[in-house]
């Protein structure tokens, strides 16, 4: 039998269901839920502050660019690389479909190489770095941009996925700078390329060789500045060997999950808080 517990979320993003989410469905795998207005426990985010009106064990979780308030609550889930042992690192990615079938071995031939260039999906203008980008890699070929932000196509793609498996790259940008002092902000802009074969052009978490194999995609990290990363995705444009070398190479380093993304390690550090 289950043990039962009383949980609560409050102040996630709009639409957010209580009921069916990535911290509900891993939970009640273990345990009999209620969903109560007076929890034991309640994961609050960070749009709003109505988390100061309960007086329970609080877990934070983020999928914005923020630094977890430890002096607010009990547990956190965050980007950030901290040393304690409240919080937990979780990329946003994580809450998306598709992460963990990156393992599988890729299935690529030639055709790969002969689809359009590149593609661009965003609704957000705000990122200055990203705006520049598409503007410089645009004077070597059009960059075909589906989404709100910069469309060039007549329609905003209503599956941003299929869309980027037409495209041999992928611009996978943040959508801010990180902060500096809390390096590890990586969201699912890298991983949904991968998932359909589209090698990401990124920028964002200057760590994100801990996350992904950076051989299998074009990273800023590797180059320093964007005229010479710019220089190396049109290489690549040219070259299809070297393309589809690229292209098969494992999204994983040695094709294994990082430790703290493996399922039963998030599940472990999930029911250690409900088993206290």
């Amino acid at each position: 039998m289950k043990n039962k517990i009383k949980i609560n979320f409050s102040d996630f993003w709009g639409g957010f269901d209580k009921t069916n989410n990535y911290f509900y469905n891993l939970l009640k795998e273990e345990f009999d839920i209620e969903i109560s207005n007076n929890p034991d426990y309640l994961f609050f985010s960070v749009f709003g502050n109505q988390h100061q009106n309960y007086k329970c064990i609080k877990i934070f979780y983020t999928g914005e660019n923020v630094a977890p308030p430890l002096q607010y609550c009990d547990w956190s889930f965050s980007f950030d690389y901290l040393n304690d042992t409240r919080n937990y690192r979780l990329p946003h990615y994580l809450l998306y479909d598709g992460y963990y079938e990156l393992q599988k071995e890729k299935i690529i031939d030639e055709s790969f190489a002969k689809r359009k260039f590149c593609n661009f999906v965003a609704s957000n203008g705000n990122c200055q770095e990203r705006n520049n980008f598409v503007m410089q890699l645009s004077k070597y070929k059009k960059v075909d941009s589906g989404g709100r932000w910069m469309n060039n196509i007549g329609y905003a793609v209503p599956d941003k996925r299929k869309f980027q498996s037409e495209y041999k790259f992928s611009i996978a940008f943040e959508n801010n700078a990180y902060r500096p002092q809390y390096p590890g902000y990586t969201t699912e802009k890298i991983m949904e390329p991968m998932t359909v074969n589209s090698i990401p052009l990124y920028w964002g978490n200057p760590l994100i060789d801990k996350e992904f194999n950076t051989k299998s995609f074009v990273s800023f990290y590797d180059h320093g500045y964007f005229d010479q990363m710019i220089e190396y995705i049109i290489e690549l444009d040219n070259n299809i060997d070297k393309y589809l070398e690229m292209l098969k190479t494992p999204w994983f380093i040695d094709n294994i999950i990082p430790t703290d993304n493996k399922i039963d390690n998030i599940k472990s550090f999930l029911y250690k808080i409900f088993n206290n």
